[in-house]
């Protein structure tokens, strides 16, 4: 294994080429004249010392582990790269007080929304998604003590799924890949290895690692604090970024330099994205109310909403069927009987949007006015319709507005009027 993570298959090669490219320009400079007689050398010497300029985050995943993986943070791909930078400003300028204090409120409610939503398409992760829903609202309201234990659990429980009954805290575990950020040996090993200290003796000062043995064994007392907290969310964020990249496999030819280069560079740009990302304004139902598929934007939810809605009121059901997100991938005759069994023995009479809030760069939800007879009977009620906007072919979530995805519903959501 790389002794650095600048010594990664996938980084070392740019850093020899800084270094190559250095030297060579330095060379040109004393014969300047080359610049005149040639000057596309001078416009790839100008992009070069574009690349120079940038090529301080190089640095940054090794430096972040030096200063923070002792106090239990380590750096993993997803990590942003302002909390990367800023992080490691503050620690090699000896502000570390400045530096803790970043990082655990950085673990705030848009980032707990960003790993839920990772969690609802990967596997093993979904299953626990409603739990982690819970520990989410037991985070934001400062109920430590309740969120922490169940964390510990669940990462345990996912890396036993994961790996095949290994667990995240036992020895026999290795969590370090090939030509990985998150699982080099100086990343998510070295968190597992301090989590998992032995804690034999009953402690009643507080600690701020998340220690397993002594949390979940009754033997650290004063564990509930936003900082332990923060940091077992923080694990779970490495351990998706750990469970996407063991699934890949990747050896050591897999990927050329600017595969990897490429890949990085569309990686950084999906961050710069979702970190701009901001809610639409909250309108009132009035607004909503007199909202149609020819008032509203057709790339947003709520005209998705109440085109899904129309061609049920309509009983068009072979056009249901391309809307629901769990479809997708399907054979679409077999889901069309089901949705005919679902959807027809409901008469949709009347509908209309009440509200609608964004949730997350990828979801809505939408309240609903829905007017509807089943079995005889009619019903008025307010429905909360969730949806995703994700990619076509495969379902997984996408930036809304992206060009490969569109927005798709819930039927979960629909749950309480369907069944």
């Amino acid at each position: 294994m790389a002794k650095k993570i600048k010594d990664n298959k996938s980084i070392k090669p740019l850093v020899n080429l800084l270094k190559i490219g250095q030297v060579s320009f330095k060379i040109l400079d004393k014969f300047s004249p080359i610049y005149t007689l040639n000057p596309k050398i001078k416009l790839i010497k100008e992009e070069f010392l574009k690349i120079q300029e940038m090529s301080n985050i190089l640095d940054l995943p090794d430096q972040f582990n030096e200063l923070f993986s002792k106090h239990g943070w380590i750096c993993y791909s997803a990590l942003s790269q302002n909390i990367l930078e800023e992080a490691v400003k503050l620690g090699t300028e000896n502000k570390i007080d400045e530096a803790k204090r970043l990082l655990i409120d950085s673990i705030d409610e848009n980032l707990i929304n960003l790993i839920l939503l990772k969690c609802q398409s990967r596997e093993h992760f979904k299953l626990r998604l409603n739990l982690l829903k819970l520990l989410k609202t037991d985070y934001l309201d400062k109920r430590y003590h309740a969120c922490i234990p169940l964390l510990l659990a669940l990462i345990d429980g996912l890396a036993n799924d994961i790996s095949n009954h290994i667990g995240f805290f036992t020895e026999k575990s290795d969590f370090e890949l090939f030509d990985s950020i998150t699982a080099h040996s100086s990343g998510l090993p070295f968190l597992k290895m301090i989590m998992n200290s032995s804690r034999k003796a009953t402690c009643i000062e507080e600690i701020t690692i998340p220690y397993r043995n002594g949390i979940l064994h009754g033997r650290d007392l004063n564990f509930a604090n936003k900082e332990v907290a923060s940091k077992c969310w923080w694990a779970l964020a490495a351990l998706i970024d750990w469970a996407d990249e063991r699934s890949i496999k990747k050896h050591e030819n897999d990927e050329t330099f600017l595969e990897t280069l490429k890949k990085h560079n569309e990686t950084i740009k999906l961050q710069q994205k979702i970190e701009s990302w901001q809610k639409r304004p909250v309108q009132n139902q009035s607004f909503w109310q007199n909202q149609t598929t020819e008032t509203l934007e057709k790339n947003s939810p709520e005209y998705r909403l109440l085109e899904f809605l129309e061609v049920w009121k309509k009983k068009q059901w072979g056009k249901i069927t391309p809307t629901l997100i769990h479809t997708i991938g399907r054979h679409p005759g077999k889901e069309t009987k089901n949705i005919i069994n679902d959807y027809s023995v409901i008469l949709l009479l009347d509908f209309y949007i009440m509200d609608s809030n964004d949730q997350t760069p990828s979801s809505t939800i939408i309240k609903t006015h829905l007017h509807y007879m089943k079995n005889g009977q009619s019903f008025t009620k307010e429905v909360s319709i969730s949806l995703n906007y994700a990619n076509q072919d495969n379902g997984l979530p996408e930036l809304r507005n992206e060009p490969k995805g569109k927005w798709f519903i819930l039927q979960n959501s629909l749950s309480q009027i369907l069944f």
